[in-house]
């Protein structure tokens, strides 16, 4: 159920696509009185499937654990940003009450991510039947302890089938999504690491596998993946790999 297994799903997905239209052509060339050849068949894709420890190989749940750990970094970062509020007016209080600041943009943005990681831990504490009480209010510390919390039973709840959080993290003016919580991490790592401008680039490290230097980010898996063999390579194994080579 991990992004490492993401390319081959969607392989997986565009061929049985490719199926159905190639079944819609042949009764198509069937009703046209079945002249010269029939439509050619979609080639099946060649796929490597990570295999689960139930669900989720090892390699997920360490980028599952990094991710959680970042995004209350990166969310902390973007909280300590000055940001740009607007001041209320007089056409948008109750008469007798003191103006005060709306939310600026990255406020909203940290908000809404913290209430989405206490729904996380809701649904987690529920799935397990564990009496957990969710601390009120969405400040900097109840983000910080639900992260570590989730990261101490990250084991146990990404062994959970179906289990997702219904999450806005594409575009909150679209309707919200059921993500799964690697995918959940993933997705809002990747959309914190560009409004604090904190995203990988290209490295020049070495491929562990081939040697090549193939390695490109893929952002919604959480590592870098060779263009030559293919392997995954984590973020800080390629910065050690450039250090140890510059060196």
């Amino acid at each position: 159920m991990g992004p490492c297994n993401r390319h081959a799903r969607a392989a997986w997905s565009a061929f049985l696509a490719a199926r159905e239209a190639h079944a819609d052509a042949v009764d198509r060339w069937v009703a046209d009185g079945a002249r010269g050849e029939p439509p050619p068949e979609p080639p099946m894709p060649v796929l490597q499937w990570r295999p689960g420890e139930p669900l989720h190989c090892g390699l997920c749940r360490e980028t599952c654990r990094r991710a959680l750990l970042l995004v209350d970094e990166l969310a902390a970062s973007l909280a300590a940003r000055p940001g740009v509020v607007k001041a209320q007016t007089r056409w948008s209080r109750v008469k007798g009450t003191r103006p005060h600041g709306s939310m600026s943009g990255e406020g909203d943005v940290v908000h809404t991510v913290t209430g989405e990681l206490l729904r996380l831990r809701r649904e987690v504490a529920r799935r397990l039947k564990l009496a957990d009480q969710v601390p009120a209010g969405r400040s900097g510390v109840v983000r910080s302890r639900s992260v570590t919390w989730l990261v101490d039973k990250l084991d146990v709840l990404l062994a959970l089938d179906g289990l997702t959080v219904l999450s806005s993290v594409e575009d909150e003016e679209r309707a919200p999504v059921e993500l799964g919580p690697v995918d959940w991490a993933l997705a809002w790592e990747s959309r914190l690491r560009r409004l604090v401008d904190d995203e990988p680039g290209q490295t020049h490290a070495r491929c562990p596998g081939c040697g090549l230097r193939e390695l490109e980010w893929q952002p919604r898996a959480g590592y870098y993946v060779c263009g030559n063999c293919s392997r995954h390579v984590g973020e800080a194994e390629a910065m050690e790999a450039v250090t140890q080579e510059a060196g």
